[in-house]
Formats: structure tokens, sequence, C-alpha cells
């Protein structure tokens, strides 16, 4: 048993997954794990379907074992800027988003859009309003659409009077 195995349970995991079986999904990524601890796309997919579960911190611990793993990772920076945002640990949230936006050079995709958007709602928890608004500004821009970006510069403005 190894990584063939592995590639199995974690391929029946992502069906279970599309299914909206989320905790069949994570039993079957746990099965590919403990046939190969360093499966880091198992790690991953876990880390995604605790999130569905709510379960930040298990989610984190996941998207952890990515990172030393495969610290070249883009996404997995993505995962857990948003889990550490979603745990309220917000200058954490905005070192882990600062490094993905930093590598990810797609900024016109909704990877970029809503990570951009966290960074900012981030940078207005740390009450850090010029660099959260001026970022906000460049999205609305870009979608002037963009309901979020725009109650969030609201919020950033009426902090700012």
């Amino acid at each position: 048993m190894g990584k063939k195995e592995a590639e199995v349970f974690h391929k029946q995991a992502m069906s279970f997954l599309g299914q909206g079986e989320v905790q069949r999904a994570v039993e079957f990524f746990d099965k590919a794990i403990n046939l190969d601890e360093d499966f880091f796309p198992a790690w991953n997919n876990k880390g995604i379907a605790l999130l569905e579960l709510k379960k930040y911190e298990q989610a984190l611990d996941c998207f952890e074992q990515v990172i030393r793993i495969n610290p070249l990772d883009r996404m997995v920076w993505y995962n857990k800027g948003y889990t550490l945002f979603m745990l309220k640990k917000y200058d954490e949230s905005v070192t882990a988003l600062d490094n993905f936006l930093y590598t990810y050079s797609k900024d016109d995709d909704a990877f970029y859009k809503y990570a951009s958007y966290l960074y900012a709602n981030g940078l207005y928890h740390l009450k850090e309003y010029d660099k959260a608004a001026k970022i906000i500004r460049g999205l609305l821009v870009k979608d002037e659409n963009f309901v979020e970006a725009q109650e969030l510069l609201d919020h950033i403005t009426k902090n700012q009077e």
C-alpha cells in the first residue's frame, strides 16, 4: 500500500465531496493520508471539506501540513488566509493572503479578487483604514458591482470620519 492506493481514496473522497457528503469525504481523505502522510492534495482537500463543516482549527492544521510538504503551493496560502480570517486572526490572515497575492499572478480571476477583498477586510479589522480603502477602491474600479467591497468601503469611510 502507498501512493497509488492513497490516490484511489483521494479520488473517492473528491467524489463524496462533489455529492455533498462532506463528512464521508473527510473519512476518505483520512484514509489517503494514513497511506501517504505527505500526499498534500488530500491534506488540502480535507482542509477545504473541514471549512465546509466550519471546523476552522482542524482545517488550519491541514493547510499547515500542505505548507510543510509543499510550501510553493500558491492556493494553500489563500486557504490558510481565509481560514485565519474566519478565526478572526486578522494579522496572520493578512500575512497569508499577502503571500498568496504576491505569488498569484492572475489578478483578473475570482480567487485574486476575493483574496484582495479578504486582505482589505483584514486590514480594516486591524484599523489600517487607508491601506484597506486603497485596495477596495482598486477592486471597485475593476468590478463596480462587487457589493461586499462597496459595503466594506462604506464601513471604512465611516471609521475614517
